[in-house]
């Protein structure tokens, strides 16, 4: 099964009420981030990288939570049941279920180093993860929108914490080239 289908199969279109509670979250955080970015409290690229990480954020809930069909209440709470049955059925679909919740929240990872400004230490990057998945996991159980399943939140914090690390190296490579051109050019004012 591709992106599109398991996208088009799981998402419904967004009713006018979300529309408009979720625009209204994001401009009234645009709003914010744009007076803090104005009293210089922050630089303009971390609001730029919040309100990023917000608008993916959303996305994602709209498409985990909100755009589902209403389902019984299901729950999966042993660790690692998706990977047992992927291993024992050979299941191709379950790995590309499994790789797929590893991959949705990285975006969110390789943002918070660039929306704090700094390098983010990988636990925090996973601690972010584990709570953006819990809530998503809570909220499908919740308004019976889904499976809540540890192996989600497993994954998708993983994922948090891989981009994270990914975003941390390529910060470090362009601070040290930043440094290596300052030496450079104050050697050769020297």
């Amino acid at each position: 099964m591709g992106i599109y289908q398991i996208i088009a199969i799981h998402s419904r279109p967004w009713s006018q009420r979300e529309i408009v509670f979720f625009g209204s979250v994001i401009m009234a955080v645009a709003l914010l981030l744009l007076a803090a970015a104005g009293m210089r409290r922050i630089k303009k690229s971390q609001a730029v990288s919040v309100l990023a990480a917000l608008v993916y954020i959303v996305l994602v809930f709209g498409s985990t939570v909100f755009t589902r069909g209403v389902t019984d209440r299901q729950c999966e709470l042993t660790l690692f049941w998706s990977w047992r049955e992927m291993l024992a059925c050979h299941d191709r679909d379950m790995l590309q279920q499994i790789l797929l919740n590893c991959v949705m929240l990285a975006p969110v990872g390789l943002l918070l180093p660039a929306a704090a400004g700094r390098r983010v230490r990988p636990t925090a990057a996973l601690a972010v993860g584990v709570l953006l998945s819990g809530m998503i996991e809570v909220s499908q159980f919740v308004f019976r929108r889904g499976l809540l399943e540890l192996d989600d939140i497993i994954h998708n914090s993983l994922g948090c914490m891989i981009g994270c690390m990914a975003a941390n190296a390529v910060l470090h490579f362009f601070l040290q080239r930043k440094s290596q051109r300052a030496g450079a050019v104050k050697a050769a004012a020297a």
